[in-house]
């Protein structure tokens, strides 16, 4: 069973402020959208200055890279340079697959009993809608049993319990 771990929104915290400028610009460029925003979007500086997320970075470490990928949603081959970068700077040694935005993560990585881990229920319910096993890790409503920590899913005793509970 492969575990593959979402990027922003679980790993780092990418998202807060994201559209801060874009709303800004767009009262002076009323047609700027987001996609050409996210495109033009100076990422290196931008996945520089995030917050990692209840210590991932670290977390990942502590565990087999093989047995968990880092699977990323991006707009542009900036966005994924600037991704595979960050962790490789910081010895992060897991697979970094890239998903281009038009593309459900389920296309790009097997998900047939294998578990995406994501702070998106609509990447989850697709991936279950595969045969995946989905784990919400987040703040809002999910029908998918709820992670605080990646250590929840990346210790094969922990992550026993939580498959346990899971409906069949």
């Amino acid at each position: 069973m492969k575990k593959y771990i979402d990027c922003d929104g679980v790993i780092l915290d990418t998202e807060t402020g994201l559209f801060d400028n874009y709303y800004i610009m767009k009262k002076q460029n009323n047609n700027l959208n987001k996609i050409t925003y996210l495109q033009n979007l100076e990422w290196e500086s931008w996945i520089n200055q995030a917050q990692v997320i209840n210590d991932a970075i670290e977390i990942l470490k502590n565990y087999n890279p093989k047995d968990t990928d880092i699977l990323t949603k991006v707009h542009s081959l900036q966005e994924a340079r600037a991704k595979i970068t960050y962790f490789r700077e910081r010895k992060v040694k897991n697979n970094i697959i890239i998903v281009p935005d038009i593309f459900e993560k389920s296309c790009v990585a097997s998900s047939a009993f294998n578990i995406l881990v994501d702070d998106n229920n609509k990447n989850l319910n697709n991936w279950q809608k595969c045969h995946g096993i989905s784990i919400y890790f987040g703040n809002e409503e999910s029908i998918y049993p709820r992670i605080e920590s990646l250590e929840e899913v990346l210790d094969n005793k922990k992550l026993a319990k939580i498959i346990g509970r899971m409906p069949k």
